[in-house]
């Protein structure tokens, strides 16, 4: 994740022209000190604001030829990507990761994404509502001796334990 945007940025060189200090600006913008003298020095020495760039590797150009492969195995196999994957490399002896694969298939429209999967899903505790619906399991060496307990989900609740030799 990126700590600094165009708005921070230029609020950095206003309080900057201010006279506030350079050890305040970096505790608010939670950057390094040093990060905001680099800020400063390109605004003197270019009178602009700096651009900050896209953060993450380049992507790469899909091959026209790999394009063809992965067109021609879905037309012949009309499967997702992660099995064409190994199909390709089966058939073909190339390997070209299934991500790949996807984003063709995204170009080409043999596949339509789906935006409910690409928003982040809530954190969800492994729980039941109902006590003895579930039960979880655990064991654990301990001086050569095992001790195996299972607790209710629900209620947290110890139901039974041993210890094994």
């Amino acid at each position: 994740m990126r700590k600094l945007n165009k708005k921070k940025v230029r609020w950095i060189i206003k309080q900057l022209q201010k006279g506030s200090k350079v050890s305040e600006i970096a505790d608010a913008m939670n950057i390094t000190t040093r990060r905001v003298y680099q800020i400063k020095q390109f605004y003197e020495e270019k009178d602009r604001i700096p651009e900050l760039k896209r953060s993450g590797r380049k992507p790469k150009k899909i091959d026209l030829k790999i394009k063809e492969i992965i067109c021609t195995a879905y037309d012949k196999y009309k499967l997702s990507p992660v099995i064409l994957e190994k199909i390709i490399e089966r058939d073909h002896d190339i390997h070209i990761p299934h991500n790949t694969i996807y984003k063709v298939m995204l170009e080409y429209g043999f596949v339509i994404e789906n935006m409910k999967k690409k928003k982040q899903r809530k954190w969800v505790r492994f729980e039941r509502k109902h006590s003895m619906s579930l039960w979880q399991g655990d064991w654990k060496q301990y001086d050569e001796k095992w001790i195996i307990a299972f607790m209710d989900d629900a209620s947290r609740l110890i139901t039974c334990y041993g210890v094994f030799v």
